[in-house]
């Protein structure tokens, strides 16, 4: 299959990685943000030029299957491209290949277009939509994006964290790989260190920025298929922000 799209390779660098030697949820996420945007750029659309038209794009979901985290020192290649581009809304996949040109991870996510001055979803160019809409089949098909069930019980950690500089993007708000940042912190250690992250589903719901402070709740469930951690990020008021999902095997 031919890409239409992007593809781009990197090296894993040791700030990519933790005590595993294995590269960090976070930073993976990161590269795929990355990739993201030089598609971007080279279909004409870069930060600046979305920054004065003040539009830009908001990620809503995420969903990736893991086959294997990348290790430290190898070269991988990362595929995306826009498998649909309508009204408001995009769906971007990503394929992440190791050095053998074997897929270790498939990745799906949904983003808004945004206006940036009222903070609110408007209609996508139909330019902007001829550009990026590929027509490609999806990494993850038939995705509907949806969420594990409401977790019960009592959390395993309860912490309260403030957004600070470092937390936040070129738009103004925490930058979407934070949300996993934070989350991967409460996964407890003999899961972490002794258990393989498989699947990430993530949903942001509102925004936060700097100088809020948000409330980590986080919660494990024994299932069929492994342990299922879940984080509800909120504001002081208790409404969700963004929830983060992982399964351990």
């Amino acid at each position: 299959m031919k890409l239409i799209g992007h593809e781009e390779s990197r090296k894993i660098s040791y700030f990519q990685v933790d005590g595993n030697r294995l590269m960090t949820p976070a930073a993976l996420l990161s590269d795929l943000q990355e990739a993201a945007i030089n598609h971007s750029d080279s279909l004409g659309y870069p930060v600046e030029y979305l920054a004065g038209k003040k539009v830009g794009w908001a990620v809503l979901n995420w969903h990736l299957q893991v086959g294997r985290m990348p290790k430290l020192g190898e070269s991988i290649t990362i595929q995306t491209w826009c498998e649909k581009c309508r009204r408001m809304q995009a769906i971007r996949c990503f394929y992440v290949l190791d050095e053998k040109g074997e897929i270790i991870l498939k990745g799906i996510s949904r983003w808004i277009y945004m206006n940036l001055e009222k903070r609110k979803p408007e209609n996508i160019p139909q330019e902007m939509i001829e550009k990026y809409h590929s027509g490609q089949e999806s990494a993850i098909p038939d995705e509907k994006f949806i969420m594990p069930k409401e977790q019960t019980g009592e959390p395993v950690t309860v912490h309260t964290l403030e957004i600070t500089r470092r937390d936040t993007d070129s738009n103004g708000h925490a930058n979407n790989v934070k949300y996993l940042e934070w989350a991967m912190d409460d996964v407890p250690d003999e899961i972490y260190d002794r258990m393989q992250m498989v699947d990430v589903r993530i949903v942001y719901r509102k925004e936060c920025v700097r100088g809020n402070e948000v409330v980590l709740k986080t919660y494990i469930k024994d299932t069929d298929e492994g342990k299922e951690i879940r984080t509800f990020i909120t504001d002081k008021a208790q409404t969700v922000l963004a929830e983060a999902v992982t399964l351990w095997q």
